[in-house]
């Protein structure tokens, strides 16, 4: 967007929240000043099947784009592999994420050999990536998670931060509640309509006897050490995994 585009934008949105609240312009500031995004989903997705799961997750409850993803179960490998994919080469964002569980660990997001920094496919984040992700731990309680983000969006949209040669993907909201009232562009807590999970290992077959499997004790330890996790929806699943 060049600067007379963002000047006419800017002024358009001053004129219309004279009685808005901060949280409606920072709001309306994004969709307007963020490049636009696929399938109809705001903001863009960079892992297609993802992507596409809550592209028809929206399309089959008719519910509006935000949050573009709510995730439950055991969520936070998923919200390691989004963003750090988010933060890492190609893509180059910055993400905000308000942890009013206190468990958001940013280290997890490379995932590499010390030797190399070379990353993977799941995290292919590298350490000066990080400097990229702005972490928020209020207290619990909707009106301080509201607050946490509001304040957020602002520093992101008016700040002296080091990442305003960035695009700003949004916001990761964990542990806000299942309010209506907290909006991130990614909600994970207990309610989620997207539910992760390891992926299944199946058992050993029928009629195995005590000696095959202690013989087997060692290899199917290892099967189960490289299972996936799983990101299941009523609309369709998608796996992914550590290395």
């Amino acid at each position: 967007m060049d600067s007379a585009t963002a000047k006419h934008v800017g002024a358009r949105l001053l004129g219309e929240v004279e009685e808005g609240s901060l949280e409606e312009l920072l709001d309306s500031l994004r969709v307007n000043l963020t490049s636009g995004p696929s399938n109809n989903v705001r903001p863009d997705i960079p892992i297609p099947a993802l992507a596409n799961i809550a592209a028809r997750y929206h399309k089959a409850t008719q519910s509006t784009p935000p949050p573009v993803l709510s995730v439950s179960g055991r969520y936070l490998p998923l919200l390691y592999h989004l963003i750090s994919t988010l933060i890492a080469e190609p893509h180059n964002y910055t993400v905000v994420v308000v942890d009013a569980e206190s468990r958001f660990d940013i280290t997890r997001l490379v995932c590499s050999s010390p030797s190399n920094n070379t990353g993977n496919s799941s995290y292919p984040a590298q350490l000066p990536d990080l400097r990229h992700v702005y972490v928020y731990r209020p207290a619990r309680g909707q009106d301080q998670v509201r607050a946490a983000v509001a304040a957020a969006g602002e520093w992101m949209l008016y700040g002296a931060h080091g990442s305003r040669a960035r695009e700003w993907w949004g916001t990761v909201v964990i542990g806000g509640g299942s309010g209506v009232s907290v909006k991130g562009d990614v909600n994970a807590g207990w309610k989620g309509w997207l539910r992760v999970e390891r992926e299944e290992v199946a058992g050993f077959p029928a009629g195995v006897s005590v000696e095959e499997a202690l013989r087997d004790r060692n290899k199917r330890q290892e099967v189960v050490d490289d299972a996936g996790w799983v990101a299941g929806s009523r609309v369709g699943s998608y796996v992914w995994r550590d290395n």
